[in-house]
């Protein structure tokens, strides 16, 4: 394949097909922290880049796009949020943007755990609606300028295997530069400086162009200035946005506190005894043996090997190492809370030579790890943020399933303890991580609540061992400790169901779909069916055949990246091999195809048998390989369908006349895979291969139906 010229037609071709998903994943990420309804409804953004792209690509026409189009609402969308804008409501000021998941907090049933500031929900909920929509229609009209692009070019190359081919190797290029300017923490204003640099070669000269830049370059500016924070230090990390500010309570200075996604998260706390004999009238040394760090050492006394799973910013090591132990495995997933612990922890306990730091997801760990601990201490993992961008699940959802508690327990030696700290304002979910405690451990655990105060966030701590009567023994032999278990219950409720790898939705109290997305899920079909009926020119329609492709195609990837992130890690590395793995495939399915086109007889039933290969093997089955034939094994059965799906794709696509409708329905179904990836609240997430596999037949028996040449 020679090199596209920047210049040239597929010169923009590259440049058109890197922006897309370099702006889409960098949408994603962004808003989704700084309207964290995104975070709770991660694929409303990833929606919202499709449905543009497809209707766009279906009005492709052969006018010039208005590329300006995309600058302006990109700037407007940041300035929007970068601005310190507050309007009043009901007596309080809020964030026409920012505060949108207050104002939607009425939806008991869903994620969100902070509660309506209006006595009027009514109005709230409204007010969170539309502050919802206008964010989703900015990203939607964003998209639709580049998605006519994308299909005019497409359209126009006289290949269409080589035109794909390189819109699927510049997007690849587009994902890995995003993650490396992730891995190496650049904020948010570079990865737009690179989206204004590919809109400037884009746009062409005019003068509606000249000024859409020239607000998008006053946003960027904003964001690098950031005349809104007063923290001492900002990181963007490969998972969230994490700001450090100074802690002072009481008027002693307590160390420092961390913020993540614009929420308070956790404390860099000093508990030194040195510290503490210094204030003695305002800290009491025998309270701080009751803190929720101290605790687990008081039941396990003086454990020679300790793990630590989300040792967070260095509390919970800092609390091990005041305690004795000998030896502290810390594992965190996000390694520039890591820094920070490092850099400002005022106990420095990263620094100690007992501490071992390891930077990786806790299921991954215990999958790996072969030694046998003491004490396993589970910090407050509680996440904010997504474990991809591609999928609903949480970076935490998989730490607290009756699974992970397994393979947990297997890493205790025959005398271990485990301990959970976990603070929710809703006692279901502590009920639900207690009962899969008991259920991974088939005894009941203890649990008791630690007042929040001066050595601690507090919340619910959950004490378990392989030996229940050894640890009856040693809380009823300390009277002080088994007084304060007595005086101090969990509030507990029985869950409607346990979360489990396959259902892993700990902040969901049953398996239904959430009212907040039945109606947002709503909104977005009726906006779907407009779309359809009113942006499609006359003469042209909507093609079934790659509109189901693209509705199995996203549900078979949400599925890889779930299952990828249980075998190797819900990291943004795994995430992202997962996503080049498909990628890589579809390119491999390219490069068949135009060696000989595959005859459909034999490609369906392929594809549909390894869909449902996928589906009948269960995933503990890899587990009992070593890590690189697991990696073999499940990256080959895992990602076989994509192939056979991307042979179908492509001979479909060579075949068609109309490339940018084609690609556009393809756009759009899959649009509505993100749509209907919200049934895995109900079935769980294995069984939405069985969708997966009626979309791909549905998609064969309208295929026939599709413009030919």
């Amino acid at each position: 394949m020679s090199r596209p010229r920047l210049g040239s037609q597929e010169g923009r071709l590259v440049l058109v097909s890197f922006l897309i998903l370099f702006l889409e994943i960098a949408f994603i990420r962004y808003l989704s922290t700084e309207i964290r309804i995104f975070a709770y409804a991660n694929n409303l953004v990833l929606l919202a880049c499709f449905l543009g792209m497809g209707v766009g690509c279906c009005r492709a026409g052969s006018d010039r796009p208005p590329v300006a189009l995309s600058a302006g609402c990109l700037s407007f969308t940041l300035l929007l949020l970068v601005l310190p804008l507050k309007v009043p409501f009901e007596g309080g000021w809020i964030h026409p943007l920012r505060d949108t998941p207050t104002l939607l907090s009425v939806f008991s049933d869903s994620p969100i755990w902070y509660e309506v500031r209006s006595g009027n929900e009514l109005l709230a909920t409204a007010l969170g609606f539309v502050a919802t929509l206008v964010t989703f229609m900015l990203v939607l009209l964003a998209f639709i300028p580049l998605g006519r692009l994308l299909g005019r070019l497409m359209n126009e190359h006289p290949a269409p295997v080589r035109a794909y081919s390189i819109n699927v190797t510049a997007g690849l290029i587009g994902l890995w530069l995003f993650g490396a300017l992730c891995f190496a923490c650049w904020p948010p204003w570079t990865w737009f400086a690179v989206t204004a640099i590919c809109l400037a070669l884009l746009a062409g000269r005019s003068l509606k162009a000249g000024l859409s830049l020239l607000a998008l370059l006053a946003a960027l500016a904003l964001m690098a200035v950031d005349p809104g924070s007063r923290a001492l230090r900002t990181i963007w990390s490969p998972y969230q946005k994490l700001e450090l500010k100074p802690l002072v309570a009481g008027g002693i200075d307590r160390g420092y506190l961390l913020n993540v996604n614009n929420v308070g998260y956790m404390a860099l706390l000093n508990l030194s005894d040195a510290f503490v004999q210094r204030w003695p009238g305002k800290l009491d040394a025998a309270r701080r043996a009751f803190s929720q760090y101290d605790l687990p050492y008081r039941i396990q006394a003086h454990p020679d090997q300790v793990l630590i799973v989300g040792a967070g910013g260095g509390n919970d090591v800092a609390g091990a190492l005041r305690n004795g132990a000998g030896h502290v495995t810390a594992v965190e997933i996000d390694p520039g809370i890591i820094r920070l612990g490092r850099a400002y922890h005022p106990e420095k306990p990263y620094a100690d030579p007992r501490v071992e730091v390891i930077v990786q997801d806790a299921r991954a760990f215990f999958k790996r790890d072969d030694h046998r601990y003491d004490l396993i201490s589970f910090g407050l993992l509680d996440a904010h943020t997504q474990s991809s961008s591609y999928n609903n699940t949480r970076i935490d959802h998989y730490v607290y399933t009756v699974e992970s508690f397994r393979e947990a327990r297997d890493r205790l030696n025959d005398l271990g303890i485990l301990t959970v700290s976990f603070e929710s304002p809703r006692p279901w979910i502590t009920g639900r991580i207690e009962a899969n405690l008991r259920k991974a451990f088939g005894e009941k655990p203890l649990a008791f609540r630690v007042p929040a105060g001066s050595f601690g966030w507090g919340g619910t701590l959950f004490v378990v061992a392989k030996d229940p009567q050894r640890l009856e023994r040693l809380i009823r032999n300390d009277l002080v400790l088994k007084r304060f278990v007595e005086e101090h219950p969990a509030t507990l409720q029985s869950p409607e169901c346990l979360s489990v790898d396959d259902w892993p939705y700990l902040y969901l109290e049953g398996r239904r779909i959430p009212r907040l997305h039945l109606c947002l899920s709503a909104i977005l079909l009726l906006l779907f069916g407009c779309f359809v009926r009113g942006v499609i020119p006359p003469g042209r329609r909507l093609q079934p055949h790659f509109f189901f492709l693209g509705a199995a195609f996203l549900l078979l990837e949400f599925q890889n990246i779930s299952k990828s992130a249980l075998l190797f890690g819900a990291t943004w590395l795994v995430s992202s091999i997962t996503i080049t793995a498909i990628l890589i495939l579809i390119l491999l399915a390219n490069w068949v195809s135009s060696r000989g086109k595959p005859p459909t007889v034999v490609l369906y039933p392929a594809l549909l048998t390894t869909v449902l290969a996928c589906y009948l093997v269960p995933l503990d089955w890899f587990n009992g390989f070593d890590p690189i034939t697991r990696g073999i094994l499940a990256g080959g059965l895992l990602n076989l369908p994509i192939f056979f799906a991307g042979l179908v794709f492509i001979g479909s696509f060579q075949s068609t006349v109309e490339r940018d409708v084609a690609l556009g329905s393809n756009l759009l179904g899959a649009g509505m895979g993100g749509v209907l990836e919200s049934i895995s609240f109900i079935t769980g997430i294995r069984a939405l291969l069985l969708l997966v596999a009626l979309l791909y037949a549905l998609s064969w028996l309208t295929r026939r139906g599709s413009p030919r040449i």
